[in-house]
């Protein structure tokens, strides 16, 4: 017998069908997620006033367990670094107050002492400025004194707490460090026996990052000037300085043209993030190739430091979804220079002459410590 569908009938069909074929895909399983953190590392960071390093920071998470955790990264031949680098899980311990990542502090001190902030390239500083800052003032829940913090997604590689185990490189067991010619240009390998084999290839445009190489002199206003080659590859760049004055008070700048300290930023950014914080001028623009450090923060403070971070590219490298296991990896970059402002110590130590030196008759400027701990008492991310 046959049956009969009306029109009606027909349309009643038909949009469940396509109801039934809209239905989103399931979301695949990820098994492991995998983080690689290069940074490329010049200037005093290095304990060379002229040296280079690059440090890469190898982080696994897997929801899979077993009792007797093993992973190894094959790295290409061009990173130097090793045939195998092994993924070692952390053991657990007790916290110890010596300072390392494990170590859980109680409460902290009630800051002391005064801050003059500056912001924004330029020999003259706007009106406004400097916002002086008593530490010893600040209440809890007020308005932060050091403006409005840049609102940045926060980056969570894998770590002991997220994942079921976890492994990580450089570690104890096989090496910590990249030589300086090393590379990522190639294809990795990622196995173990608690994680999905990974493959994927890195290419030049996810390189380390070229290390950076600002220089520094004084101009006729008594600021510094401050100027570098453009990197390739750099998404955007943030200079800061910290010093010190004789009474004690600290002195912090900031490229940025919205006021913030330098410490607001963390280590890695996203990459949409990098790109809105450009458009905000929160981060200087990829071609911009010098900065006025202005002259109310070059004569204040004595020995000040000056820092420099380029913030570079991401990858992001996954299986295919009819894998069976599915896995992601993610490749972030980075440099960072550190030096003192409107010195050439790779000129000083060579013996050549700078204009930042002090003659041989002028008394040594005394050297000051700077804010240390700042960020802790104030809840800014590191």
């Amino acid at each position: 017998m046959k049956m009969l569908l009306t029109g009606s009938a027909l349309a009643v069909l038909a949009i469940a069908a396509t109801a039934a074929t809209a239905q989103p895909a399931p979301k695949q399983k990820i098994d492991a997620v995998y983080w690689l953190s290069a940074e490329t590392v010049s200037g005093m960071a290095t304990g060379q006033p002229a040296g280079v390093e690059k440090t890469l920071m190898l982080q696994l998470g897997s929801v899979r367990r077993n009792p007797a955790p093993s992973a190894d990264h094959v790295p290409p031949q061009g990173l130097r670094a090793g045939d195998r680098l092994p993924l070692l899980t952390p053991a657990v311990g007790t916290p110890k107050p010596d300072g390392r990542p494990d170590f859980r502090p109680g409460p902290a001190d009630k800051p002391k002492g005064r801050i003059e902030l500056y912001w924004g390239c330029g020999e003259t500083t706007p009106a406004g400025q400097p916002v002086v800052i008593d530490l010893a003032t600040m209440k809890p829940g007020a308005a932060s004194p050091f403006g409005v913090l840049p609102d940045v997604r926060t980056m969570t590689p894998p770590s002991t707490a997220s994942h079921a185990t976890y492994g990580e490189w450089p570690n104890s067991r096989g090496g910590t460090r990249v030589p300086g010619g090393g590379s990522l240009i190639g294809d990795h390998v990622v196995q173990g026996n608690y994680t999905p084999e990974m493959r994927f290839a890195v290419a030049a445009g996810n390189d380390f990052l070229a290390p950076l190489a600002p220089r520094s002199g004084p101009l006729a206003s008594g600021a510094v000037k401050v100027s570098w080659p453009a990197l390739a590859n750099a998404r955007g760049y943030l200079l800061s300085v910290t010093g010190a004055k004789e009474d004690g008070t600290i002195v912090m700048w900031t490229s940025s043209t919205v006021r913030m300290p330098a410490m607001a930023l963390p280590d890695y950014l996203e990459q949409g993030d990098i790109a809105r914080l450009v458009q905000q001028r929160v981060l200087l623009a990829p071609a911009a190739t010098e900065c006025a450090v202005p002259t109310a923060v070059a004569t204040a403070a004595e020995s000040a430091m000056l820092m420099m971070t380029a913030y570079g590219p991401e990858a992001n490298y996954g299986s295919p979804r009819e894998a069976p296991a599915g896995w992601s990896v993610k490749l972030r970059t980075r440099a960072r220079h550190m030096s003192l402002l409107g010195v050439d110590l790779a000129a000083m130590m060579a013996g050549e002459e700078d204009e930042g030196v002090p003659a041989a008759d002028e008394k040594p400027k005394k050297k000051r410590g700077l804010l240390r701990g700042l960020g802790g008492a104030l809840g800014l991310p590191g």
